[in-house]
């Protein structure tokens, strides 16, 4: 004689299969949304190297540029400067901060259209615009320009402006910055806008420098005090080599500051990798305004999205080699 089962026992197994259920459905749509995102990319890649932009487009959700700034940084179009052709390719415009006078830097931004050959070789992604990490760092060392007194300042990965390091290099009392990125045209356009700034005492360069196993140059080898790094995590095969690349640019007792959105937990990958070649610091709150201006977006915008678009901050701190007894060195392992 066959007994019924226990009640229990079937809501529990119906809640099991339930939650299956759910469970399958909510990675089939997360399949879905990834694979329609893929195209609409591409659709935006294809017309942004043909010179175009259709309303779609412009309108997607997928571009993560639906959201350009938190109103940190100011910016004017001004005139071509008389040393340089007036030309389509290129447009000046002045920086400056509210709540920062001092700042006054003059950029230089290329336009939108991209050749085809420009995408060939090392990533070019900060070719185009400044990100919110970039605003963000920027404001930041603003606020605490006294840290780079007499320090020896590098920007890794800066793209086309690198806004921090020429906010450093003309708003603070560094003796040195250096910017650098991996792809020639930026290193291009960062001697242009160089030579349209006033640096008073601090020695301002631009020059290539592009992650991998190898060691930096040797007269960049522990040579700073300070390294800026905005929104470079989100590939999964350069957080290693960016590893390896602070830890050789820095001196010991160095910082590096990174800026980074979480972007599908990009950036917890890239601070798992850090955390045992450096000391870390990563402070929820690590600016007032950016915090406040955070929760309003979050609360008020549509297309603000946090996993996107709000820089997390680690402060990463190479160890003294002689107060430390841990193989801390990444070319190593």
């Amino acid at each position: 004689m066959m007994h019924p089962r226990p009640l229990a026992t079937n809501q529990a197994e119906g809640m099991q299969k339930a939650v299956k259920r759910k469970a399958t459905t909510d990675e089939q749509s997360s399949q879905l949304k990834r694979r329609q995102i893929a195209r609409e990319r591409w659709n935006i890649l294809i017309e942004t190297i043909h010179g175009q932009r259709t309303s779609q487009t412009q309108q997607s959700v997928v571009s993560v540029r639906r959201f350009q700034s938190y109103g940190l940084l100011q910016t004017q179009k001004i005139k071509t400067p008389e040393c340089e052709n007036e030309t389509e390719d290129a447009s000046w415009y002045q920086y400056s901060c509210h709540s920062f006078p001092n700042l006054s830097l003059i950029v230089r931004h290329l336009s939108e259209t991209i050749k085809p050959s420009d995408l060939l070789g090392f990533n070019n992604t900060g070719n185009v615009c400044v990100w919110p990490s970039e605003e963000v760092m920027t404001y930041y060392c603003l606020q605490n320009h006294d840290k780079f007194a007499d320090a020896n300042v590098i920007e890794v990965g800066g793209g086309m402006t690198c806004l921090a390091g020429m906010a450093v290099a003309t708003c603070s009392k560094a003796s040195r910055v250096v910017l650098t990125d991996g792809n020639e045209q930026s290193i291009s356009n960062l001697r242009h806008i160089i030579g349209q700034n006033k640096t008073g005492g601090t020695s301002l360069s631009a020059r290539m420098l592009r992650w991998g196993p190898t060691l930096v140059d040797q007269d960049l080898k522990e040579q700073f005090d300070i390294v800026l790094c905005a929104d470079c995590l989100f590939f999964d095969e350069g957080r290693k080599h960016l590893v390896q690349t602070l830890h050789s640019l820095l001196k010991p007792k160095g910082e590096a500051w990174i800026f980074a959105p979480s972007r599908h937990k990009t950036f917890y990958m890239f601070t798992d990798l850090a955390k045992n070649f450096f000391d870390e610091e990563q402070p929820e709150v690590y600016d007032t305004t950016v915090w406040r201006l955070h929760k309003q977006l979050q609360a008020s915008s549509e297309v603000y999205d946090e996993n996107l678009h709000f820089p997390l901050f680690v402060r990463l701190i190479k160890g003294d080699p002689t107060n430390d007894s841990r193989d801390t060195t990444p070319e190593s392992r």
